[in-house]
Order: structure tokens, then sequence, then C-alpha cells
């Protein structure tokens, strides 16, 4: 049987990563735009859901599957490009390395937009947390 670490750590850790992620994306998104004085158009979480299925052993992320989901509104998006999926396992694994995640399974649903990918969501061993902070278990 494997061994999950408690619940409230792992909701604090993958928290602070989220938010450490969140404030990385959010600083991308004026790069280029004229800086954080410059006009930025918040084009929020518009383009296809992936979700990322994760196994880690010794803090080794392998991704083992990749679903995905259309955006509200529109229609199939397909399998990913080989590109859009080696931005997925980059993202989801800098996300594991931010929370330390050293073993087990982890599922993380990350939205590719026209900025580049943002993670939505992340679940480790039994403890959901989202952009906006909340744990479930």
């Amino acid at each position: 049987m494997k061994h999950f670490p408690d619940p409230q750590p792992v909701t604090e850790r993958l928290s602070r990563a989220l938010r450490d992620l969140s404030a990385v994306e959010r600083w991308a998104a004026h790069t280029g735009t004229g800086g954080p004085d410059g006009p930025v158009v918040d084009e929020g979480w518009q383009g296809p859901r992936f979700g990322v299925a994760t196994e880690s052993c010794d803090g080794m992320h392998e991704v083992v599957g990749i679903t995905w989901s259309a955006p509200a509104g529109g229609g199939p998006c397909g399998e990913p490009a080989e590109a859009d999926r080696v931005v997925l396992h980059s993202s989801v694994r800098a996300l594991l390395d931010l929370a330390e995640h050293e073993s087990g399974p982890a599922h993380t649903v990350v939205v590719l937009t026209a900025r580049g990918p943002r993670v939505l969501s992340c679940r480790l061993g039994g403890t959901t947390v989202t952009v906006t902070g909340a744990g479930t278990d």
C-alpha cells in the first residue's frame, strides 16, 4: 500500500507552488507588451484544456497520459501537437518540482492559452488545489 504525505503539508506545498507559478505566468504575460505599465489584455483561461497524469518516483516525474477537453463552446481539439506536448510535460514537471512532490501519482489540468500554458489545478494524493487556492480531500 502506498503511503501519501499528510494532506495539510501537501496542500500548503501545492498552494505555494501554484502561487509561484501564477506569479511567473503573470510576469510572462507582461513580457513583450511594454512591461507592467504597458497595455496587457488578459485573455483569461481560453484554449484547450489538457489533463496530464504523472507518476513520480524519487523526484522524477514521468508523464503517463494526456487527455483533452474542448474549450467552452468549442469542438474537440484532438491530440496535442508535439510542441504542445513538450510544453505540457515541462509545465507539469516544473509545478511538481516546485511542490516538492517526490513520489506517487498526480493529475494536473493545464490550459494552453494564446499567451502560453496556465495551470488550472493539480491533484496529489487525494488533495486537489486550484489556482484559487482551495484544497479538498
